[in-house]
């Protein structure tokens, strides 16, 4: 069974492989085992005095208030079982869709299990449209990781749980002398053009597994994606401390926060109440952003965003978003505080202007007054009283007709 299990490319701790053999086996051939795994479920749960609680059938569920959960136990397979990717990618679906609720969190104790289905969950929860909660209940291992390395936080709810083992391989298994010790010969044809069908196990096989080079080729193409996702799905979180979390080794909470896998040891009773939490935060940033016009500062903000580098896989947090706009937002009001002062005083200014305006005018009124009075007579200056005629010097009509040149000429003719 666990030869037949491994035979293709697995995300998946060994060690829990071969303690739960029995289990395999026994889910294989059909038999229910919800008491060892329990299937695959999800549930929405709503505040009910500080315990969240399934609601009522008649209870009316605001937008947003209620908590979604979704228990991912056990190995994971593509299709089913007990924790199938294509199931719990329909799960998270209906959550995304649901108006009530705000957040999930998914419980989550799995070896990992099959490559293929995987990384579709991760772009899920990458793109996920509310906070995800991952909390780990045991092991968050290879593929289990892989899907949920996009949270929005991951806790550790118990300091010997185990995560990690972030890595790929496969097992392929030679049944030649079994077949042989029962009598067996097997003969394998290919086609005349399929020389390179099954060629990394040919290889392997014909080698004795000695020649490995096309199936390592094969398994570091599976490797470099799962590598890629949690390098962007942690993005900074990945502190670069401690030991390499990328090398396939398994870590106590402890290590796993030193290197980034996760960021926080909480207890199992805590977690409702840190997922409101991050639910809160991000209504806030939400309502802060669509009810703020995008004025300079909000083009501020988008313009940073903006450049953030991506090739550095850093995913803005709504921590992060929150502390940037409010900083802001703080930057905002000390400038509209200045912009109300500088007006005051510009008011001040105007209504002073105004009274002088008023003034001056009643004035003007007054000497237009006093100018009318009878016998009034108005101040001549310097150049006036220099340009007014001397009474002394004036001549009179005789006077001047006399010495028109007309009138000399005439007078010296005798006239």
């Amino acid at each position: 069974m666990i030869g037949r299990c491994l035979s293709g490319q697995w995300h998946i701790d060994p060690l829990w492989l071969f303690q739960n053999a029995d289990l395999m086996v026994r889910a294989d051939s059909g038999e229910s085992l919800e008491g060892h795994w329990p299937k695959m479920t999800s549930e929405i749960l709503v505040n009910h005095g500080g315990a969240f609680a399934a609601a009522g059938k008649a209870e009316t569920i605001g937008k947003g208030q209620a908590l979604g959960v979704i228990n991912l136990i056990g190995p994971i397979y593509k299709y089913g079982y007990y924790s199938g990717s294509k199931i719990f990618g329909n799960q998270l679906s209906i959550m995304a869709s649901d108006d009530r609720v705000g957040g999930v969190r998914v419980n989550v104790d799995s070896p990992g299990g099959q490559v293929h289905g995987s990384r579709e969950i991760f772009e899920m929860i990458r793109d996920f449209p509310k906070p995800v909660l991952t909390t780990v209940d045991g092991y968050m291992a290879s593929a289990a990781y892989h899907q949920l390395a996009a949270s929005s936080r991951i806790v550790a709810t118990q300091p010997t749980d185990q995560i990690g083992s972030i890595g790929t391989y496969q097992t392929y298994s030679d049944w030649d002398g079994y077949y042989e010790s029962m009598g067996i010969k097997l003969y394998t044809i290919y086609a005349s053009d399929s020389s390179e069908k099954n060629e990394e196990f040919r290889q392997l096989i014909a080698s004795a597994g000695k020649q490995t080079d096309l199936a390592q080729k094969q398994l570091s193409a599976y490797n470099n994606q799962f590598l890629a996702d949690v390098t962007a799905g942690r993005g900074k979180k990945l502190t670069g401390k401690g030991q390499d979390p990328l090398k396939g080794r398994l870590f106590f909470p402890e290590a796993s926060i030193e290197n980034g896998l996760i960021d926080d040891l909480v207890a199992a009773s805590e977690s409702f109440s840190v997922l409101s939490d991050m639910v809160s935060t991000s209504k806030k940033s939400t309502i802060t952003m669509s009810t703020i016009k995008k004025t300079g500062l909000v083009a501020t903000l988008i313009a940073a965003l903006s450049g953030i580098d991506e090739t550095e896989n850093a995913e803005p947090t709504v921590e992060g978003l929150t502390a940037q706009l409010t900083a802001m937002t703080t930057e905002r009001d000390s400038a509209l505080a200045q912009i109300t002062t500088l007006t005051t005083e510009r008011d001040a200014a105007q209504a002073s202007v105004a009274t002088l305006t008023t003034e001056n005018t009643g004035l003007q009124a007054k000497v237009t007054e006093y100018g009318k009075q009878p016998g009034a007579m108005g101040t001549k200056n310097k150049k006036e009283a220099d340009a007014a005629p001397d009474a002394s010097q004036e001549k009179t009509l005789e006077e001047i007709l006399a010495e028109l040149p007309s009138e000399k000429e005439a007078a010296a003719m005798g006239f």
